[in-house]
């Protein structure tokens, strides 16, 4: 048996186990005509922030206090006592109401004062995957970090992984822009994307890095062989209305080169495997109306 054979038989039972039901079709918003096998496929979920904390629950997990300050999407009961069984079925701020994960970015600041954030949009895609119709939903419990709250000016994140812009279809940067217009569409962005190779095997790791992977490491397309399960590459963009200058721009991790996100995957697992398997394995855009997302 050839090596792409026993990786999708490996991800096909894995998915079997994973998904715990079906779910209506409707679910799913396709805004563009199917695209051929291994292309590209994507689906987005809109969520508004929902709290803010010092907590951590995979860092600080039952440490309350014991993180800097954090800003929560998604779902609301999100605190340092957070487990799987605690997170689900729990009221999410996001536009799907299968999506009751937990994500978290820490606080922006501007001049020492909290901005509170605008929406988060979290991008579920295909990237850097030849074989789209292997890649299989994130695990329940799943827990991962992307970003480092270590980086610093001299020492920062490849701008792939974290980068700011002022709105979309620009070049993201290590550091926040100088200004950004005082527009409704150029609000200030961070982008943070997580790594979408997983070991198979562990939930979580030490350092809640080891146990994913980036896909096209090396230039090839797929995922290395000690992490051969391709799951979703979840983008996260953060919006923030700030204009003007961002000189007093900070995160509350340190500076502005600290930039990382967490997510915690207590998603509805049969809508997730459902939207996993039209849009992504399709090969289909599927979008998520910014309007419908719940407010706090």
């Amino acid at each position: 048996m050839s090596k792409g054979n026993r990786v999708r038989k490996l991800v096909a039972a894995m998915a079997a186990a994973l998904a715990t039901g079906g779910v209506a079709a409707s679910l799913v918003a396709i805004t563009s005509a199917p695209a051929s096998a291994g292309t590209f496929g994507s689906m987005q979920v809109v969520c508004h922030p929902s709290h803010v904390n010092h907590d951590d629950p995979i860092v600080f997990p039952r440490q309350p206090g014991a993180a800097h300050q954090h800003e929560f999407f998604g779902n609301r009961s999100t605190n340092a006592y957070s487990t799987l069984s605690s997170l689900t079925g729990k009221p999410t701020t996001c536009s799907r109401p299968g999506d009751t994960a937990a994500y978290w970015v820490p606080s922006v600041l501007n001049n020492g004062r909290r901005v509170v954030p605008d929406r988060v949009i979290a991008y579920y895609r295909t990237t850097k995957i030849r074989d789209i119709d292997s890649i299989r939903p994130f695990p329940r419990g799943l827990k991962m970090i992307a970003g480092s709250a270590m980086a610093t000016a001299s020492n920062p994140q490849p701008t792939r992984i974290v980068n700011w812009s002022c709105g979309d279809g620009v070049e993201g940067t290590a550091r926040p822009p100088a200004s950004c217009p005082n527009t409704t569409t150029e609000t200030l962005r961070l982008r943070i994307a997580f790594p979408n190779c997983w070991n198979g095997k562990t939930l979580d790791s030490a350092d809640h890095k080891s146990h994913m992977a980036y896909a096209g490491v090396g230039g090839v397309r797929g995922c290395p062989s000690s992490h051969p399960v391709p799951v979703p590459e979840l983008s996260l963009n953060f919006r923030y209305k700030v204009a003007g200058s961002l000189s007093g721009v900070r995160l509350a991790s340190g500076g502005v080169h600290s930039a990382h996100a967490d997510f915690f995957n207590s998603w509805n697992q049969s809508v997730l495997a459902q939207l996993v398997k039209d849009c992504l394995n399709a090969g289909r855009v599927c979008s998520s109306s910014i309007s419908d997302a719940p407010r706090p």
